[in-house]
């Protein structure tokens, strides 16, 4: 015998089925969401840049540099943008190790702790092997010997940050009062555009040259 269907036995079959509208409506939400953020557009690895500051700090200072750089001297990035990780001692430093072991993020300024745990793991490519980059910064009269760290895997010492102490412009792109270091993170897809960017970064703000009678 067929239920009639009336007034009385849509609502019945409401009050007590619910439940089956909500979970499809979750479910449907939810492959949805999933669908869109599979199938967006993406950035290519080569063609953005994110900068990674591990500390509170001025976002508009650093993105507005980062949107000048980009418009007079890479236009062929089509992204370059800074994120700050906040540095807490628990949260803060889950959320830097997640980036750094998911392979997010090109450049890095990070504290003196964070920085010695990681470039001892390798995380940073060895700054001495790259053109030029050592050389502007001790022409410059950076002492680099802080930034040198030993590679506990290979047991081989290499140049994996450069102190900011030195570069009041870069430092005041945080709030932190103890030393920083600049970084690029090993592997990042984005070799070429990476040291691009340290170069001019250097060159913006590093001090005059020490000339040889100074």
């Amino acid at each position: 015998m067929k239920t009639p269907l009336n007034k009385k036995t849509i609502s019945r079959h409401f009050q007590y089925s619910w439940w089956m509208y909500v979970l499809s409506g979750l479910l449907c939400f939810f492959f949805w969401n999933l669908f869109f953020t599979m199938t967006a557009p993406r950035t290519p690895e080569d063609q953005k840049l994110e900068v990674y500051i591990y500390a509170y700090g001025d976002n508009e200072t650093a993105n507005q540099y980062l949107s000048q750089v980009q418009a007079q001297e890479m236009q062929d990035v089509l992204e370059m943008s800074a994120m700050y990780l906040l540095p807490d001692d628990s949260s803060g430093l889950m959320v830097l190790a997640t980036r750094l072991m998911a392979g997010e993020g090109d450049i890095f300024l990070l504290p003196r702790d964070a920085f010695q745990s990681y470039a001892t793991q390798g995380l940073f490519v060895a700054i001495e092997g790259l053109e030029g980059i050592a050389e502007q910064c001790e022409a410059a009269g950076v002492n680099l010997e802080r930034g040198w760290r030993k590679n506990q895997d290979t047991g081989e010492r290499h140049l994996y940050g450069i102190p900011v102490s030195s570069m009041p412009g870069l430092a005041a792109w945080s709030y932190t009062t103890g030393e920083m270091y600049l970084c690029i993170r090993y592997d990042n897809g984005n070799d070429e555009n990476a040291e691009k960017l340290v170069r001019i970064m250097l060159r913006d703000y590093l001090p005059a040259p020490v000339s040889a009678e100074t």
